[in-house]
């Protein structure tokens, strides 16, 4: 019996043993798969040709999510893997994507071809018309000269009344009697949608303008309908009309700059229209000085125009640019804050927000470089 017993004992131990040193083989075998699939990840996020500057044009337009995307980089040669280029999006939500023509390269990384689609100002127009977010009546009609439509034409239309109430019959719900205020500089902005429009041999600029306007009905109106059309406006409840809504959507548009701050750009304007603060944008002011590019001067800081929000209180009279949708959803779903101020850092081109002017005036002088303090 005692013989049995030792056996016995002797077999568990050895069994024991067995399994133990299974777990490290285990733990060993997880570590370098884990290693493996991280290593083949980041090859399949290197460039395909390192050595190939070549420019490759690609085309993205509206309503391409990163599965049509991937297929267009795939099919040009510019990925080397479609679910690797959907996983990489997964992994940074808050990139966003312009509709637009792009000029890329083999030799150029995930992330910087990630990076060239998600940047605003290096989208372009090619042989379709690309409208781009935030781009003004005057942008556009610059921009149209490389077609064959006349961009002379295309500003008579943006505000010809005869032209203006055809589409208000077409979209009642979109287009009302807002767009013939005295102040309005271009009836039709911000109502031409951004995306890529395929000009016809037959194509027409009162076609074209109104293929814009359709699809602007479109997505517009049923995301006005999902907002609380009651706003809080100098510390009374205001009913808010759709060109409302997109005058404050396309301030959003031109302040904006990452995905995931503009929640928080939207709650600081909705914050000051509550206060009856002047809303002191400078995409306003340099509307109201019909300037493209370039932050405003002093001088343009103090036109007279109902445009300039640091001259007037509340909403200039009419949006100052075309609008994606991104503007409308944050102003949609906008932050529930204190902020009144915000500011765009010129090293790392982060928001930093603050409640009151002294905080404001601190972050500042931390993250603008040369900025100089009021009153200085």
């Amino acid at each position: 019996m005692r013989e049995d017993k030792i056996r016995r004992s002797r077999e568990l131990k050895k069994k024991n043993r067995k399994k133990k040193s299974i777990i490290p083989v285990i733990i060993t075998f997880f570590v370098v798969l884990g290693i493996v699939v991280l290593s083949l990840f980041y090859y399949m996020t290197t460039p395909v040709d390192k050595s190939n500057n070549k420019d490759i044009p690609v085309e993205i337009r509206e309503n391409y999510g990163s599965a049509k995307i991937a297929q267009e980089l795939k099919a040009k040669g510019l990925i080397k893997n479609e679910e690797v280029f959907k996983i990489y999006a997964r992994l940074h939500p808050n990139t966003s994507f312009y509709v637009g023509n792009f000029n890329l390269k083999q030799s150029m990384s995930l992330s910087q071809i990630m990076q060239e689609l998600g940047a605003k100002n290096k989208a372009s127009s090619g042989n379709s018309f690309a409208l781009i977010e935030g781009d003004s009546i005057i942008k556009i009609a610059k921009n149209l000269e490389k077609t064959k439509l006349s961009s002379d034409e295309f500003l008579e239309k943006v505000n010809n009344a005869e032209f203006i109430k055809k589409l208000q019959k077409q979209f009642p719900e979109l287009i009302t009697d807002d767009v013939y205020g005295k102040n309005i500089k271009y009836a039709l902005e911000g109502y031409l949608y951004p995306a890529i429009y395929d000009i016809s041999d037959n194509e027409t600029v009162e076609s074209l303008i109104t293929k814009m306007v359709k699809l602007t009905n479109e997505k517009v109106v049923p995301l006005y309908k999902k907002n609380n059309k009651t706003w809080k406006i100098n510390g009374q409840d205001k009913q808010i009309s759709i060109h409302d809504y997109m005058t404050m959507a396309s301030i959003l548009e031109k302040e904006s700059t990452k995905s995931d701050e503009n929640k928080l750009i939207a709650s600081v304007f909705l914050n000051r229209l509550a206060q009856g603060m002047k809303l002191q944008t400078d995409p306003s002011a340099n509307y109201a000085a019909d300037k493209l590019t370039g932050a405003p001067t002093q001088a343009e800081l103090s036109l007279n125009s109902p445009y300039n929000t640091y001259a007037v209180i509340g909403l200039p009279p009419g949006p100052i640019s075309s609008i994606g949708s991104a503007s409308y959803e944050a102003l949609n779903n906008a932050e529930n804050t204190d902020y009144l101020f915000f500011l765009h850092a010129t090293k790392d081109g982060k928001a930093y927000f603050s409640k009151t002017y002294p905080e404001h005036e601190k972050l500042a002088k931390e993250h603008i470089e040369g900025y100089i303090p009021a009153g200085s």
